[in-house]
C-alpha cells in the first residue's frame, strides 16, 4: 500500500513511464496516469508500481500533453470515480474532458498558474504553473497540434518539483530556471533515445536530459519515461546506463546534487525543512 502524506515535506513515487504519485501539503498529485498498457503495439514491461485500487484518492491530475501513453482513456476514468479531483490540462484538452462529464477541469496555456488551499495545518496554498517543453499532440487522426503541451511546476511552501512531461532539448529549461530558481526535485524524461537523428525532433535522451537539469538549476533530478514500454531502438537498461555515465563524466559540475533512481513502487521521502 502506497504512503500517505501527512508532513509538508514530500514523498515522490514512481508509477512507471511519466506517471508519479506526488505527496506534499497533505494533497496526493498524479501526473499523466497510465496504470496498463498503452497499445498492443507497445506492450508494457513492467507493471504499474502502484495499482489503480491501491492509490489513494486522488486531490490533483496533472497532463502534460494528450498523447495515449500520458492522456491514457482507461486510467482517467477510473480516476474520474475519485472525489473531488482536480484535473489541470493544456489548452484544447478541456473538451475532451467535458465530453466524458468530468468535473473539476482547467485549461492552462504556457505559464498559466492555478492556485489551490492545500490540507496541511500550516494552510499554504499549493501553485501548479504549466511551463513549455519542445514537444507535439494528437491524439486522432486529424488534431495534430490542436492542443497544447508542456510541462508543470508544482510549489508549496517554499518547495519546487517540477515534472517534464515530453520534450525534445531547448532554450526552455534555462528560461525556466532562471524564472524558478532553486528548483528541488526535477522529473526528467531520458528515453527513448536511440534512433536519434528520428527522436532528438520530440525526445530528450539521458545526456541531454543531464544538460537540461543543470539548465534548470535543480537540486535532486530523479529520471523518468524508461522502463514501462519499449518505445526506441535501445535495450531496456541503455537509458539509465548512459546517464549515470553522463553523471560520472560531469561530478564536478554537479557537486551538491543527487540523482536518485527509484525502482518502480518505490518511495523517496525527501526533508528539505
Amino acid at each position: 500500500m502506497c504512503p500517505l502524506s501527512c508532513s509538508i515535506n514530500p514523498v515522490v513515487t514512481w508509477i512507471g513511464h511519466s506517471s508519479f504519485l506526488i505527496q506534499i501539503g497533505g494533497v496526493n498529485i498524479l501526473t499523466d496516469p497510465i496504470f496498463g498498457n498503452n497499445s498492443f503495439l507497445f506492450p508494457r514491461v513492467l507493471e504499474a508500481g502502484i495499482s489503480l485500487d491501491e492509490i489513494p484518492n486522488i486531490d490533483f491530475v496533472l497532463i502534460s500533453h494528450n498523447h495515449r501513453d500520458h492522456m491514457d482513456y482507461r486510467s482517467l476514468i477510473r480516476l474520474k470515480e475519485h472525489t473531488e479531483t482536480n484535473f489541470l490540462v493544456p489548452l484544447g484538452d478541456k473538451k475532451w474532458f467535458d465530453r466524458r462529464k468530468f468535473s473539476r477541469v482547467r485549461e492552462h496555456s504556457w505559464w498559466d498558474a492555478s492556485d489551490f488551499a492545500a490540507k496541511s495545518e500550516e494552510s499554504k496554498d499549493i501553485q501548479f504553473t504549466f511551463l513549455p517543453s519542445k514537444h507535439w499532440s494528437q491524439r486522432g487522426l486529424f488534431d495534430k497540434n490542436r492542443s497544447l503541451w508542456g510541462s508543470w511546476l508544482i510549489e508549496y511552501n517554499g518547495m519546487k518539483i517540477y515534472f517534464g512531461g515530453d520534450t525534445s532539448y531547448d532554450s526552455h529549461f534555462s528560461e525556466i530556471g532562471c524564472e524558478f530558481p532553486d528548483i528541488d526535485v526535477a522529473l526528467l524524461p531520458i528515453a527513448p533515445g536511440e534512433p536519434r537523428h528520428w527522436l532528438k525532433h520530440s525526445h530528450i535522451d539521458s545526456v541531454e536530459a543531464g544538460r537540461s537539469f543543470l539548465d534548470l538549476g535543480a537540486k535532486h533530478f530523479i529520471p523518468m519515461h524508461w522502463g514501462t514500454f519499449s518505445l526506441g531502438s535501445e535495450l531496456f537498461d541503455d537509458p539509465i546506463i548512459l546517464l549515470q555515465k553522463w553523471w560520472g563524466k560531469n561530478s564536478k559540475e554537479l557537486m551538491g546534487k543527487t540523482l536518485h533512481l527509484p525502482k518502480i513502487g518505490q518511495p523517496l521521502k525527501f526533508d528539505f525543512m
